[in-house]
């Protein structure tokens, strides 16, 4: 009885600890948000944050790049070899994100009951992958693993799919920021070509100026020797 005791209290601290989590993890997305700078050190926290929170082991966040296509791309990712990220990109429908970007429904998947259609060649014991939809636009998928002792399930899957409605607020900031960015790069880029064209013009103009002046000037000494000229002798 006292050991039942004992592990009914273990499970409320730990049921506790994981609500501190949430939480926290939550305050730390509308705390991004606010303050927001840059869309990779977003995404960067959101994977991490997720991972910590989740007991993952490893997990990414892949973004409709471009916007408006039909492929995925891993903008963060956190326990992954970078050598097998870096440009990796999957068609919706293709693979998991692929499916979960394509009916845009989280997945809880457990090894031994994937289709397999679904499998990978990466030795994970479970994933839990949850599209990033906003209104009817979809932005992307965070996927997460773990080998851990511990296996996802529906609450897991229920938080994280709640928590994507803030990550897409974050991403769309981000995505009007990066836009934004891009944008002054450009019209800066045209500004200082523009100045040095204006710059060209002026000192074209000068030269110029300066040849009229001088033709001028002889016309005048001409003129006065010519008419000199053409006066009656006495």
């Amino acid at each position: 009885m006292v050991e039942k005791e004992s592990e009914t209290k273990l499970d409320r601290e730990e049921e506790y600890r994981r609500r501190i989590k949430e939480l926290d993890l939550i305050w730390r997305i509308n705390e991004s948000i606010a303050s927001f700078t840059s869309l990779d050190d977003f995404l960067d926290m959101i994977i991490k944050a997720s991972i910590e929170l989740m007991d993952a082991t490893s997990g990414s966040i892949m973004l409709i790049d471009p916007p408006g296509s039909d492929t995925l791309t891993i903008r963060a990712s956190h326990g992954l070899r970078k050598d097998r990220v870096k440009n990796v990109k999957k068609k919706v429908g293709e693979g998991i994100a692929g499916m979960v970007a394509k009916l845009r429904e989280g997945m809880l998947l457990l090894d031994d009951l994937m289709d397999p259609a679904l499998r990978t060649k990466r030795r994970v014991s479970d994933a839990l992958s949850v599209p990033i939809v906003s209104g009817s636009e979809l932005l992307g998928v965070l996927n997460l693993n773990t080998r851990k002792d511990r296996a996802f399930n529906e609450h897991d899957l229920f938080i994280l799919n709640t928590l994507t409605r803030q990550i897409a607020a974050g991403i769309e900031r981000g995505g009007k920021l990066e836009s934004l960015k891009n944008r002054l790069e450009e019209v800066e880029r045209e500004e200082a070509e523009a100045l040095q064209e204006l710059n060209r013009l002026i000192r074209e103009v000068e030269r110029k100026k300066a040849n009229y002046l001088r033709i001028s000037e002889e016309s005048a000494k001409l003129k006065k020797m010519l008419n000199e000229m053409t006066k009656p002798v006495v």
